[in-house]
């Protein structure tokens, strides 16, 4: 996700924690061993949206593959769930990364990589895909509302007189 330059030269990522010029003997004991547990949670973070965006997936395909109406809308809106949860997920992950990589004194600099962008553009996605199968749901609730009643009945009555339906 993003190209990070540890203290003397080393280069990692969130994939791997460094890596070196193996020309210089010396330079192996300055390379950390361990991941950060900030790294462990973003990994974690990551792999849950992904694993769980898959299962979303193969729901709204089932939903599209049934023919019963209330099944459908039982995929669908399942789908759309696990889809909310993992555009949440996406959106913690990406949101702590650079804030654990700003604190971390170990590293001098760093640049995001082209990753980290697909991963705001996969949040995005989840959560288009969260609204898009929940949709139904909210075009239900805004035409329960009061309000859009009284406006609707007031147009078919040439506006003489206000009733609730």
């Amino acid at each position: 996700m993003r190209n990070v330059s540890c203290v003397s030269g080393f280069s990692g990522g969130i994939w791997h924690n460094c890596y070196q010029n193996l020309s210089d003997p010396q330079a192996a004991a300055k390379c950390p061993e361990k991941r950060p547990h900030w790294q462990n949670a973003v990994i974690g973070l990551m792999i849950f949206a992904a694993s769980f965006g898959l299962l979303a997936s193969v729901l709204s395909i089932c939903g599209v593959c049934t023919s019963p109406l209330p099944r459908k809308i039982y995929y669908f809106h399942s789908a759309g769930e696990i889809f909310l949860i993992c555009a949440l997920s996406t959106g913690v992950a990406l949101m702590v990364y650079p804030i654990a990589i700003e604190l971390d004194k170990n590293i001098s600099s760093h640049r995001y990589g082209i990753g980290y962008g697909l991963g705001w553009g996969g949040a995005f996605f989840f959560l288009a895909a969260a609204l898009c199968m929940s949709l139904d749901d909210l075009v239900r609730e805004a035409s329960r509302a009061k309000c859009c009643r009284w406006c609707w009945k007031s147009k078919q009555n040439d506006r003489t007189e206000l009733r609730q339906v």
